[in-house]
């Protein structure tokens, strides 16, 4: 008796257990809401690395999710010009856009410190940053234009642009139209050049017709696909305004703060893989492309010592005088130079002896 009674009343029990597993998993899945983003990019689809920080972005908290959370990219123009993404943020326009903070340098010069400034960090440094407080200090400033930001891409060191004529001194600089974004571009006018912002897509077609004499974008693998050898023979190096941009997500706060927990920590782990990868392809396919560019001609040299000791003084100078009008920039401005400083020391004694040894060993063969 007490035997048909345990078997009768554990089967209930199994019973109720298979039904409880039943309904439990349709209640997690609906505890997931259904949520869809528009991404503006700032980039064309045909610049694969940068544009595709914000796919792999997308795809990542879709993947994570399975397919709750997802968003959808559009290429610059499609939804809003490339310029303007930011700005389709903080209005509510579009949930999110994937773009460069320095190219609203109009609206604040604090915009710049989020991408790159000239003679800033370089990628890792810069990421370091990111990852020890300066999102967080970004924030307080995004904060006045209804943005949160999330680091997603990081091109590394860039180049130093495309040169119609030859460039060997100061004097060759005076009166050059170029595109060129962020502070950057006010180093450069300090220089006697006259800069332009335009948008990635634009600059071929803008350096074709001569509406400008130079132009600085990313780096080999950009710079061969958008075809500039073909209208400029001339490719400096280095990029010294952009030693390792940081790429952003930039989301309007109102829509961040309407997510779930789980899902701000999916899109920040989404975020960092987007960092990571963009940053790797680059490093991967840049030198190959290099190696393609100087085939077809062009003359590759290094700004020389007066440029960029002159570049680096007259930085310093616009800082000296943002520090005088700007607090938010001189607060964020401050920690990352002395993030960058203590950072330099170390490469100096890790970093680069190693790399300079083993590019002197690559020079030989």
């Amino acid at each position: 008796m007490e035997r048909r009674k345990f078997i009768k009343t554990a089967g209930v029990g199994a019973a109720g257990a298979v039904a409880a597993t039943t309904l439990a998993m349709p209640a997690i899945a609906q505890s997931q809401p259904k949520i869809r983003w528009r991404i503006a990019s700032s980039f064309p689809k045909s610049l694969d690395t940068i544009y595709g920080g914000g796919e792999t972005f997308a795809k990542a908290i879709s993947d994570m999710t399975d397919g709750n959370f997802s968003a959808q990219v559009f290429a610059a123009g499609e939804l809003v010009p490339g310029l303007e993404a930011a700005n389709a943020v903080t209005n509510g326009t579009v949930e999110a856009c994937h773009t460069c903070s320095y190219y609203y340098v109009g609206k604040d010069p604090t915009f710049a410190l989020g991408t790159a400034v000239p003679f800033g960090p370089n990628a890792r440094q810069m990421n370091a940053w990111l990852r020890s407080g300066g999102r967080e200090m970004l924030d307080e400033f995004y904060a006045q234009h209804n943005i949160v930001n999330l680091p997603c891409g990081n091109t590394g060191a860039q180049m130093g642009g495309w040169w119609r004529k030859e460039i060997n001194g100061l004097d060759d600089i005076k009166g050059v139209k170029m595109r060129i974004a962020g502070l950057a571009g006010q180093t450069m006018a300090k220089l006697g050049a006259v800069p332009q912002q335009i948008a990635g897509g634009d600059i071929y077609p803008s350096l074709e017709k001569g509406v400008i004499d130079a132009a600085e974008w990313i780096g080999p693998y950009d710079d061969h696909k958008l075809g500039f050898y073909q209208v400029a023979k001339n490719y400096m190096y280095p990029g010294w305004w952009e030693g390792g941009p940081c790429i952003h997500l930039f989301i309007n706060k109102a829509k961040w703060e309407e997510l779930p927990e789980t899902y701000k920590n999916i899109a920040k782990g989404a975020a960092a893989i987007a960092n990571e990868t963009m940053l790797a392809k680059y490093d991967n396919q840049n030198p190959k492309a290099l190696r393609e560019i100087v085939a077809s001609g062009v003359k590759l040299k290094p700004y020389s010592r007066d440029i960029m000791e002159a570049a680096y003084k007259a930085s310093q100078e616009i800082y000296a005088d943002l520090y005088t009008k700007n607090a938010s920039f001189k607060k964020i401005h401050e920690a990352q130079s002395a993030f960058r400083n203590e950072e330099v020391l170390w490469f100096r004694v890790a970093e680069l002896p190693f790399d300079s040894f083993m590019a002197q060993m690559q020079s030989r063969g």
